[in-house]
């Protein structure tokens, strides 16, 4: 694994890994959206994220699976998000921001998976467009009411960002 490498995945027919090493933020999550629009497309309803090795994660990075668990809620054959070995600050904030009521938390280890493969992007840069970075924002804000706060400057400031100039 080099240094570069955020994600691992395993896919299957039956389920989508993906393993999140140390950060997990704006400046490394395209990858992550694109591989969840991908596989969600191509039928995949069930998905795991474990954070086992992850150190820390950003709101665009979380923007980005409650956008796959509402889209795996709102289909027609529902599936499910797991979200596994969430500990410390990094569960604290999945609670504060409600994503514990659209996406399963669970403590249950993944079965060895062998089959790992780095999530990268080649011959295109890692770091989220601005309007990954304002959907992101923008999901997690209409998440419920306490995120409505939170995040209304965020996606104001890269509403008017994108505006053109007058």
């Amino acid at each position: 694994m080099n240094k570069e490498t955020h994600y691992q995945v395993h896919d299957s027919p039956k389920v989508a890994v993906l393993q999140v090493l140390k950060k997990a933020s704006y400046t490394n999550c395209e990858p992550v959206r694109k591989f969840f629009d991908r596989k969600f497309k191509a039928g995949q309803r069930s998905f795991i994220v474990d954070f086992a090795n992850c150190t820390s994660v950003d709101s665009t990075f979380l923007g980005i699976l409650v956008r796959l668990a509402l889209n795996l809620r709102n289909s027609e054959d529902s599936g499910k998000l797991a979200l596994i070995n969430l500990t410390g600050r990094n569960l604290e904030t999945v609670k504060n921001l409600g994503i514990h009521r659209i996406a399963e938390i669970s403590s249950h280890a993944v079965e060895s998976i062998t089959e790992l493969e780095s999530l990268s992007e080649k011959g295109q840069s890692e770091t989220a467009c601005s309007k990954t970075i304002y959907e992101a924002h923008k999901t997690l804000m209409n998440l419920n009411e306490k995120n409505l706060r939170i995040f209304c400057d965020v996606v104001s400031f890269l509403e008017q960002e994108t505006e053109p100039s007058k």
